[in-house]
């Protein structure tokens, strides 16, 4: 059946009925996504006022993409992807309901809300590796960069709306009670999951899952594109997660924005993201993926500038009084409403190239466990960055964190380009 759907081809990716099913539920995972993605760091911060708690709450998100990636890869292999998504929805909704009843019972909701994050990041990913096959099975090649571009429109849209939807929902409600709202969008998700007729491709067997890692590891080295993009990844992972928390940090300590108004901002880097996901695939068929991914990660970089040459502008206490003072602040939003823009309009382009060569360039049964591994080495350093960004942060300030995030991110590039990753068309 499968060898079927690759011969017909049909003419518009929307024909085809189970990947509308897994875009429609997509949608609720996604939406929930973005209002927790803006909901915890804003919880931490109402109860902390830390910019170290801050990078020490995002940095146990991705501990699970660093200790549990290798292994989810091979277990999506073995098991059906379909019967797995639905088992790591039902985990995040219990995840949700227990920080709900943390934050709303316990004097100290954080010894809670560490390991819920630690908890809902792992089941995060166990449902989008499992995703990545799914359409891997039901799409011809052909179709498969259509896809991710399709499906980065739709978290970007959801980037733009969810934030200012979930911020109005922070005003007029306790922040915690976002968490059951999320927790009824993944159950939607569940049901709609469940309307997919998913013919499983026979799930691979190994004898041990260290045999499962090791032909995982060859098949991923053995591509040389793969590896060197997958270590620039790693940087680029990095640099962006420590400009997002802490310019979250900065528009609440310094710029003193409200919960919508900080809304806003991510709302804004949605739209960027919008724009680039529905012309990354016409922008790599005229310069070709190796460029695109290239100079998308070196113009990326200047995004982290925006709000550093912004404040030096502003650096000499003579203008700091009165009207200029106002002046100041008030156009440090805009220009960090424009950093966020800037960086996800042009940073999509790399994201898109990313996961659309490892798409095409691995079959379908090797594919959950290289993208298990790409998946823990992409968030190698991001904890350890996370947490230490917090203690830059409050030892030499924000902008110095920003100044370094800028500064790795171009040598990231710079050394792509003297890679063979720059002639993939």
């Amino acid at each position: 059946m499968e060898a079927d759907n690759r011969v017909a081809l049909p003419p518009s990716i929307w024909k085809s009925s189970r990947f509308v099913i897994l875009f429609s539920t997509a949608f609720f995972v996604a939406f929930g996504s973005k209002i927790y993605d803006l909901a915890l760091p804003l919880l931490v911060y109402e109860l902390t006022q830390s910019s170290q708690m801050m990078g020490w709450m995002r940095a146990v998100e991705f501990l699970p993409n660093l200790l549990l990636a290798l292994f989810i890869g091979v277990w999506v292999d073995r098991f059906n992807k379909k019967n797995w998504s639905q088992c790591m929805l039902i985990g995040q909704m219990a995840v949700l309901v227990m920080s709900y009843l943390a934050v709303r019972w316990l004097a100290d909701p954080l010894y809670v809300l560490f390991p819920c994050a630690f908890l809902m990041m792992a089941f995060n990913y166990g449902y989008h590796n499992a995703r990545m096959g799914m359409i891997k099975n039901v799409l011809p090649h052909q179709l498969q960069n259509t896809a991710t571009a399709r499906m980065s429109a739709l978290y970007n849209l959801l980037e733009t709306v969810g934030p200012v939807l979930s911020g109005g929902l922070l005003l007029l409600s306790a922040l915690h009670n976002v968490f059951l709202l999320v927790a009824l969008l993944y159950l939607l998700a569940f049901f709609q999951l469940n309307k997919l007729k998913f013919e499983a491709t026979k799930p691979i067997q190994h004898s041990s899952v260290l045999v499962a890692l090791k032909e995982g590891w060859r098949v991923l080295y053995a591509n040389k594109n793969m590896w060197h993009i997958t270590l620039v990844v790693m940087v680029i992972n990095t640099t962006g997660a420590v400009f997002w928390i802490q310019a979250i940090y900065f528009s609440k300590s310094e710029l003193e924005l409200s919960h919508i108004e900080v809304g806003y901002l991510i709302a804004a880097s949605g739209i960027g993201g919008l724009v680039g996901s529905f012309t990354a695939d016409k922008v790599r068929r005229r310069v070709g993926l190796g460029v695109l991914l290239i100079v998308s990660i070196a113009l990326e970089a200047l995004g982290f500038l925006l709000p550093v040459l912004h404040s030096l502008l502003f650096a000499d206490d003579l203008f700091l009084n009165g009207y200029l003072s106002n002046v100041h602040f008030r156009n440090g939003q805009w220009v960090l409403m424009l950093s966020f823009l800037w960086v996800s309009a042009v940073g999509i382009y790399s994201s898109i190239c990313i996961w659309s060569y490892r798409q095409e360039a691995f079959e379908e049964q090797h594919l959950g466990r290289v993208a298990g591994i790409t998946g823990s080495l992409f968030k190698l350093l991001m904890p350890f960055g996370l947490a230490g960004s917090g203690y830059l942060v409050a030892a030499y300030g924000v902008h110095t964190a920003f100044v370094l995030c800028f500064s790795l991110q171009v040598i990231a590039a710079l050394w792509l380009a003297t890679t063979k990753v720059r002639a993939i068309r």
